[in-house]
């Protein structure tokens, strides 16, 4: 488990950024904001990274082979990284064309020495569970013996993913986690939070980790050198 842990305030602006706050946190929470200016800046700072994670930064037909360093990722994805985050510097982001096929993302463009991968699902669709695990699949095949290791974070919708009374999936799961140390599941815990508020099952499979936020979990990794893909 990521060993990242925001403050108490810090958990909240990612919470009123996914919406997930109820009415009277949110207004609190809003009054804050209004007289206080690095607090305003904090919240937008995490807004825009979660817009960056939603939309994914597109990449060029062609991947080139990384470079020495980090010459790579500040090629293609650091420069919007620093102008949005204030200096975090991420790895490569990739959107969901990018891993199709006929698309300009291969397994073998990836730097088989640093394969760390994230893997984002924000959404309640089965197909996209389905292509979330083959991804992880495809990637830890290719680099489990370079030291490949993949998360799949999961908020919103997503989450579903990993509830045992939602997910389409639950077995497949369980086969890949006992064939892959190195992948992990992760569900948002302020999504679980609101779930629970309204009423709804909220027991994940076994194979599931709890992050406070699924934003800050993956800024932590982009921080960190990671690979970022949107499903």
């Amino acid at each position: 488990m990521n060993k990242y842990r925001p403050n108490a305030k810090y958990e909240q602006l990612n919470a009123l950024a996914d919406n997930e706050l109820d009415a009277r946190d949110r207004d609190t929470l809003l009054a804050q904001l209004d007289h206080d200016e690095e607090l305003r800046s904090e919240l937008c700072d995490i807004r825009r990274v979660k817009d960056l994670l939603q939309y994914a930064y597109p990449e060029e037909e062609t991947l080139e082979p990384p470079r020495s360093g980090n010459t790579a990722f500040l090629a293609r994805a650091a420069a919007a990284l620093v102008l949005i985050l204030s200096g975090f510097v991420g790895g490569w982001m990739l959107s969901p064309e990018d891993a199709g096929p006929g698309s300009g993302f291969r397994l073998a463009d990836v730097n088989a020495d640093a394969m760390k991968m994230v893997l984002y699902l924000g959404d309640s669709d089965p197909r996209k569970f389905s292509k979330a695990l083959k991804t992880a699949e495809n990637l830890l095949q290719r680099y489990e013996k370079n030291g490949a290791e993949v998360y799949v974070v999961t908020s919103a919708g997503g989450v579903d993913m990993l509830r045992t009374a939602t997910s389409s999936v639950a077995a497949d799961i369980s086969v890949l986690k006992d064939r892959y140390a190195s992948l992990h599941f992760v569900a948002c815990n302020n999504t679980l939070f609101n779930l629970k508020k309204k009423g709804q099952p909220i027991q994940l499979v076994d194979e599931a980790e709890v992050a406070p936020s699924a934003v800050s979990f993956v800024i932590e990794h982009l921080k960190k050198g990671w690979t970022y893909m949107a499903i």
